[in-house]
């Protein structure tokens, strides 16, 4: 009996879609969740698909018979790895995802806060604070940061999106 389990792979910059038609053509279960977003080019606005999670392409293989064949293909770079192994993803946390990008994709926002840290400085980028200096004073799940302001001789503190901090 195989032991099917999806993998995020991650691809070269702009790949996503090339290696997924190429895991098609390998007969290989693979989704590359995508939204459609409008773009503003110099002349015009124009509605495009884009991956909801840059360089990344989840697989759903035996890990051990097909693994070496996903690497093959040219726009594949590696599995996303957890202490050095990778990282399988449930059946259940794929199958959330899919129904969010089905039925939220207007609504989806991603924002990675790996990155940010308590009592880090940081400056708000957009807003009625943009270009002012602020220290995180915790993180809200992965949307809401909360900030105070050093400038001020008390404690404000703001619940601010993730995307409109930038780091210094």
């Amino acid at each position: 009996m195989e032991a099917l389990s999806w993998y995020a792979v991650y691809t070269r910059p702009r790949a996503e879609k090339k290696l997924a038609d190429a895991l098609e053509k390998l007969g290989i279960e693979h989704y590359l969740p995508r939204l459609r977003t409008r773009k503003k080019w110099s002349d015009r606005y124009k509605w495009v698909e884009e991956p909801l999670f840059a360089s990344y392409v989840f697989a759903r293989i035996d890990f051990v018979q097909q693994s070496l064949a996903v690497l093959k293909t040219p726009h594949a770079v590696n599995f996303v790895t957890t202490a050095g192994a990778a990282a399988a993803i449930s059946d259940a946390d794929m199958e959330l995802l899919r129904l969010a990008v089905e039925n939220f994709a207007e609504s989806l926002v991603v924002r990675d806060t790996s990155e940010l840290a308590a009592g880090e400085t940081v400056r708000i980028k957009d807003g009625p604070f943009a270009g002012k200096e602020a220290v995180i004073e915790r993180i809200q799940g992965k949307t809401l940061v909360v900030v105070a302001f050093p400038g001020l001789n008390k404690s404000v503190q703001v619940e601010i999106p993730v995307g409109q901090i930038g780091k210094l």
